[in-house]
């Protein structure tokens, strides 16, 4: 969590976002030169609110998602979202490899072995379960 420690309170009561395997990364993604403004807040909670337009919620996910911002989710993004879903550091090789290869598979569709934005997008539009 970093840079927003000092916004600890802010997160006191927002079980949500405690339980947030993705924590660290929606307080860079939403914050302003390490600092966690109410506003920053508000636009967090737009974002995540049921009534957010489905693209807008897919840009911030790709944008939390993308861990090294070099603009695109690689294999090395994806191998560090699976650890965190998974909630552990002891997923074998073998599997962490197996799963980045099957989200390539299914969602890269010019196989350069990592999803640009509008791959990402498309991936998310067919999973219904992305949205909620």
């Amino acid at each position: 969590m970093g840079q927003c420690l000092r916004h600890q309170m802010l997160w006191e009561d927002l079980e949500e976002y405690q339980a947030n395997p993705f924590r660290d990364r929606i307080c860079k993604v939403f914050s302003h030169d390490d600092v966690f403004s109410f506003e920053d807040l508000l636009g967090m909670a737009s974002v995540f609110s049921e009534q957010a337009c489905p693209s807008l919620k897919i840009e911030y996910a790709f944008r939390i998602y993308d861990f090294n911002e070099n603009g695109f989710i690689d294999e090395e993004d994806l191998q560090r979202i699976v650890l965190r879903l998974l909630n552990s550091d002891d997923v074998s090789e073998d599997l962490l490899n197996d799963l980045t290869r099957h989200v390539l598979s299914e969602s890269d569709l010019d196989n350069d072995n990592m999803l640009s934005f509008s791959e990402f997008e498309h991936a998310m539009s067919k999973s219904p379960d992305f949205m909620k």
